[in-house]
């Protein structure tokens, strides 16, 4: 496995990167400290490993001097690799958390009703077309994952499109849905660096999954590029990889990108009436996939038809077992 970048990392002033090491892919994953104050603000973590909480633990003292140090954790989204660390980080801080109002939101249901979640994965299997397929290994991988989560009851909720971050002054908080419906990324105006979660990736595009909560993930995500767009960034740290130097350019990228695979998937409709399962296996028909990342294509794919049905392009009509038939709309 490749080695760790070393740590930690001074990206921009007072803001420090710490990389921490993932038991799949993508192999690493970022958590930010930034300078508030007479303290620091810890901006998301790591999946719950002995081996990540070392790599935070040895950076965060290296850094910040001491956890005590430590007066806020934010986290971008509820993501194992990004919050499965924050039960040692209140045990270790005494930290507020915040997170996005949807995404605390959805965490705290997740934890006190996972019997109701793993309904809700069956219907959205069902739905799709593909329960018989999926269902057993989608819910064996959330058992193996499960060591990997941690839930912390949220101290702020951060509600509405974005505003000031009264526990980093200098830093705004920016609402960033479509990866996740509560993603929040943070913006400094005075130098222009966002520190951006999963929301502004700079080698690969973010999963833009179907959800409870928002109807058009999709739209979700275009609207929230262009929040981002219209502040400016001048230099992006993304949750995963190396900075974006040239924010503006990588944002017209992401967005040509999740419009373009709209179209992609119209473009399976239009071949005939088909399942979200069978138009997700034909985009990505790779037999070696595990569940989990069929489960992605299969919500990204749901994503991008929802959007199509939105927009009056695809109609949706249900099998008499549940699934979803998408055709092309007449005319």
């Amino acid at each position: 496995m490749t080695d760790l970048p070393p740590r930690p990392v001074l990206l921009a002033p007072g803001v420090w990167r710490v990389t921490t090491p993932l038991p799949f892919r993508p192999r690493f994953v970022h958590a930010y400290l930034l300078r508030a104050g007479d303290g620091w603000l810890l901006v998301d973590g790591g999946a719950n490993t002995d081996a990540a909480w070392t790599e935070l633990d040895e950076a965060v003292r290296a850094a910040a001097g001491s956890w005590e140090s430590v007066g806020a954790h934010l986290v971008t989204h509820m993501h194992l690799d990004h919050v499965g660390l924050v039960e040692r980080v209140r045990e270790a801080s005494g930290a507020r958390l915040l997170m996005g109002a949807l995404d605390a939101e959805r965490a705290a249901h997740a934890r006190a009703h996972p019997e109701e979640e793993a309904a809700y994965r069956a219907a959205l299997l069902r739905r799709g077309g593909a329960l018989e397929a999926l269902g057993a290994g989608v819910e064996q991988g959330r058992r193996e994952a499960d060591p990997l989560q941690a839930f912390v009851p949220v101290d702020a909720p951060l509600a509405g499109e974005g505003g000031e971050l009264a526990e980093a002054p200098g830093w705004r908080w920016v609402w960033t849905p479509g990866h996740t419906a509560g993603h929040v990324s943070l913006f400094r105006p005075e130098d222009g660096v966002l520190v951006a979660g999963d929301a502004v990736l700079p080698r690969i595009t973010p999963t833009l999954g179907v959800n409870r909560q928002r109807r058009d993930p999709v739209g979700d995500y275009l609207a929230a590029l262009d929040r981002l767009d219209a502040l400016g960034p001048r230099r992006a740290l993304p949750g995963h990889g190396e900075p974006v130097d040239d924010p503006a350019a990588r944002i017209a990228e992401l967005r040509r990108a999740a419009e373009a695979e709209t179209e992609a998937v119209a473009a399976l409709v239009a071949e005939g009436p088909c399942t979200a399962w069978e138009a997700a296996r034909r985009r990505h028909p790779h037999p070696e996939y595990p569940p989990s990342v069929l489960m992605h294509a299969l919500r990204e794919t749901l994503a991008h038809l929802d959007r199509l049905v939105l927009a009056g392009r695809v109609r949706e009509d249900f099998r008499g077992d549940g699934a979803a038939l998408f055709s092309a709309a007449p005319g």
